[in-house]
């Protein structure tokens, strides 16, 4: 594979290392923390490195290591481990992305050679380092709490927060509306539970204990179909009627302790049936609909600090054409909303902490910094749009991408311009030569506008293009 870029790496690495690309240099100068999770959230670690710099008083930069295959990447101080995509390289020569979870990540990354030396190396040169996760996860075991420290929510209490079941009795136990269900100790259980609502000609939704966009869940009208979708016959299911709704409003805030959160954005999400495929700002829903979601997600924050939960986290709603709200799920890490509701908070609030500030000082000090200000999640002069292109079928990319400046710059172009304005790329794309199993992501397509009509057609464009770049692969 021409990516592979064995300069610079120990031999013994390519004997137990899934080293698929790897440009990190370190410089003396510099003090280092570590990304650790999807290319898709790269963009994320240009916010905290401002603040780290005036904790060590030096440069710091970014050592990520993901496990996304492309064919080409355009970030310094990455390395690409990734065991699946390792093997197809082994055996057959070629470049095949494979999506692990991201438990799946942590435990391989926790176990490369490759991050532990470099962990050593960068300890001897400065007191302690942050391993900065997407999402925290128990199959970290890097992490010391001394001299390697995770900047996230506890793992263990994420890991908590992320059970379904959990969250659907949190959710009656704060008194937030949900939809009518039940929390089953099996297969059984749950059909049982089903068969209630097909009686009235209802159709349900039918999830397992962990699920994410989209994934281990489905909507259903039939035992036959939940049969069919699940084969766990002794695990917990979260059976639920499905709620006729119009929008489907997802936010982003952080929580300090058990008092204090900060609510930084509503979005409206794009779903195809249960799976998540984007969002765009503002939000349609009126004001009083969203003053309520927010108050809601306070709820949701302040006992999920009463049990040790620091940091990020996300809420999904349902809203019907009456404006009754619907509680669906917490995500106890961050959104896919998260970089773009970093840029707006950046020019929507000058001067204000960052998203990333915010959730440091919630995560290391258990208090939100002092005058925070949060944005109106209805009026803002920046409008914006992602679409995620997944392919559901095993597939190889044919067509190469042209360059597009990054997401930071065309928020900027846009902040900055003088009447109408919008900018749409694509991101991440996989490039010609790489092929994708079912389920990843292709590209990643935004758009950025002060108009909402012109900002959307123009993520339309972006969206048919990517799926025009691939075709099916026969294997």
């Amino acid at each position: 594979m021409s990516q592979i870029i064995r300069n610079r790496i120990s031999p013994r690495y390519f004997q137990r290392d899934p080293i698929l690309f790897n440009n990190i240099k370190l410089e003396p100068d510099k003090a280092y923390f570590f990304y650790i999770g999807d290319i898709k959230n790269h963009g994320l670690n240009a916010f905290l490195i401002p603040y780290l710099e005036r904790i060590y008083g030096r440069p710091v930069d970014c050592i990520a290591l993901v496990p996304d295959v492309l064919a080409h990447y355009g970030y310094p101080n990455l390395a690409v481990l990734n065991k699946e995509s390792y093997r197809y390289h082994a055996d057959k020569g070629m470049m095949v992305n494979c999506r692990p979870t991201a438990g799946q990540f942590a435990q391989q990354i926790s176990a490369s050679l490759l991050a532990q030396e470099l962990l050593e190396n960068i300890l001897s040169e400065q007191d302690f380092v942050y391993i900065y996760m997407f999402e925290s996860r128990p199959e970290m075991t890097l992490v010391d709490g001394e001299r390697v420290k995770l900047l996230g929510p506890d793992p263990s209490v994420a890991h908590r927060f992320n059970n379904k079941i959990i969250q659907y009795q949190m959710a009656c136990e704060v008194g937030i509306p949900v939809p009518e269900g039940l929390c089953c100790n099996c297969l059984e259980e749950a059909l049982d539970s089903a068969q209630k609502f097909f009686r009235s000609g209802e159709e349900v939704f039918v999830s397992e204990s962990y699920s994410a966009a989209g994934s281990n869940s489905t909507f259903a009208c039939s035992c036959e179909e939940i049969q069919q979708r699940f084969i766990e016959t002794d695990q917990p299911y979260l059976v639920t009627r499905r709620v006729p709704h119009s929008y489907d409003p997802t936010v982003l805030a952080v929580v300090a302790n058990e008092q204090e959160v900060y609510v930084a954005s509503v979005a409206d999400q794009r779903m195809e049936e249960n799976r998540f495929r984007g969002s765009t700002f503002p939000t349609v829903l009126k004001e009083e609909v969203v003053k309520q979601i927010k108050e809601y997600t306070r709820l949701v924050g302040r006992y999920m600090g009463s049990q040790g939960y620091r940091g990020m986290f996300g809420c999904d709603y349902i809203v019907n054409d009456n404006g009754q709200i619907y509680f669906v799920e917490v995500n106890a890490r961050k959104q896919g909303t998260t970089l773009e509701s970093t840029l707006t908070m950046l020019y929507s609030l000058p001067g204000h902490p960052s998203l990333s500030e915010i959730e440091f000082c919630a995560i290391t000090r258990g208090r939100l910094p002092h005058g925070l200000t949060e944005m109106d999640p209805t009026r803002s002069e920046i409008c914006w749009g992602t679409y995620n292109v997944k392919s559901m079928q095993d597939i190889r990319v044919v067509q190469k991408f042209p360059y597009f400046q990054g997401e930071a710059e065309i928020f900027r172009q846009v902040s900055q311009a003088k009447g109408v304005s919008s900018r749409a790329i694509v991101e991440d794309h996989l490039g010609p030569g790489v092929y994708q199993r079912a389920g990843g992501f292709v590209g990643r397509c935004i758009s950025v506008g002060k108009n909402f009509a012109e900002m959307y057609r123009q993520l339309e464009k972006r969206e048919t293009q990517v799926k025009a770049s691939f075709r099916p692969w026969h294997h």
